[in-house]
């Protein structure tokens, strides 16, 4: 039997996890669930992908407060009445909406521990937000839909797979199934669970958060556990996939052991299967050149990981070919592409997914 193994909510986008026994349905996602999100003062959303140290932050909610504890053991309490009446711009992945900030000295704490001017911002009583494909359903702070659906065979299959050690909390689910067979969910379009129905809308896009401890906030080597994903969840855009987001059709409580029913099902999504992705050539150096600067550079690792080594900086979001933050300009030379959206127009590349091929100059491009 299908079955529900774990819940979790995230009061605070991109800190800790809450393991709950029950969760309830409402607006936005689980009640409680990404509530909270820190952000610029221009109100551009702040994650963990930046700075991974938000996961050492533990959040408990009781009675419609929050609190908040660093890793230092200093805390703050946050009464959810506290925030501005007023409403702000506010941005996550390009969705515009608005938001309400918090008091000063509640956005002190959290510039305090980052070091970096942050503010704290609250979705309000009436989510102003929502989903780009299902403009009536509302979404809170989550990256794009209420619900992320994980399955533990899934998991174990990657864990197979996978030379490094992985925990399920790195995927950030809300809803963990067991009894499933591993990727079953991707052919499911409707489910039960409990009382609600769930509509999977897609599955989830994996980033590089994927790719941090949560335990210590250190990057796990070799870019895992999205090399192997990219291997054999790789989809014809160059989209690596884990899990599924997911919308709900009505209010209601699920629970820990709650059956999952199958109601409707659609046909998988296609993925390439490159797996393994093998460079068999032994290790070879050239030199890639950024403007003014000329680094060693070789044939195993990615444009954007060498110049990292070398302390030359590019700006980045997912590391896995998504987001496009790393775009350059390939001047001369040529290189080997992970995935088939790495080459763009106007010979400009993603420096996360280029492994050089011989001498290579590159140059940023202006934003």
């Amino acid at each position: 039997m299908i079955s529900v193994s774990q819940l979790f909510i995230y009061p605070i986008k991109s800190t800790k996890g809450i393991a709950l026994k029950r969760a309830n349905t409402v607006n936005g996602g689980f009640e409680y669930d990404r509530i909270l999100m820190i952000s610029e003062p221009n109100g551009t959303f702040i994650t963990a992908r930046q700075f991974p140290e938000l996961l050492k932050l533990k959040t408990e909610i009781v009675n419609n407060i929050v609190h908040i504890s660093l890793p230092s053991t200093k805390s703050i309490s946050i009464n959810l009445d506290d925030f501005s009446n007023t409403i702000e711009p506010t941005q996550v992945w390009g969705n515009h909406f608005v938001s309400h900030i918090a008091s000063i000295k509640v956005n002190q704490f959290f510039s305090q521990f980052l070091k970096k001017d942050v503010q704290l911002r609250w979705v309000g009583n009436e989510l102003s937000r929502r989903t780009k494909r299902y403009p009536e359903v509302p979404v809170s702070f989550a990256d794009g839909y209420p619900y992320l659906l994980l399955n533990e065979a899934s998991l174990a299959y990657l864990q197979q797979q996978c030379p490094e050690k992985l925990d399920i909390s790195q995927f950030r689910g809300n809803i963990i199934i067991k009894g499933a067979l591993p990727f079953a969910e991707d052919g499911w379009k409707t489910i039960k669970i409990g009382g609600v129905i769930f509509d999977i809308v897609k599955p989830c896009t994996r980033c590089v958060m994927t790719t941090i401890n949560v335990n210590s906030t250190n990057y796990l080597n070799n870019n895992e556990p999205l090399t192997t994903l990219g291997y054999f969840r790789t989809d014809e855009q160059g989209k690596i996939d884990f899990g599924m987001n997911m919308i709900a059709r009505n209010y209601g409580e699920i629970s820990i052991n709650d059956p999952v029913e199958v109601l409707e099902r659609q046909v998988a999504k296609n993925y390439i299967n490159c797996f393994p992705f093998e460079n068999n050539k032994p290790t070879q150096f050239y030199t890639i050149t950024v403007e003014d600067k000329t680094i060693k550079g070789n044939n195993q690792q990615t444009i954007l990981e060498q110049l990292e080594q070398h302390n030359i900086q590019l700006p980045y979001s997912c590391r896995a070919g998504i987001c496009g933050h790393c775009l350059v300009k390939l001047k001369e030379g040529e290189i080997i592409a992970k995935t088939q959206t790495a080459i763009k127009n106007n010979n400009q590349i993603l420096a996360c997914s280029c492994i050089p091929k011989g001498n290579i100059t590159i140059e940023r491009l202006k934003k």
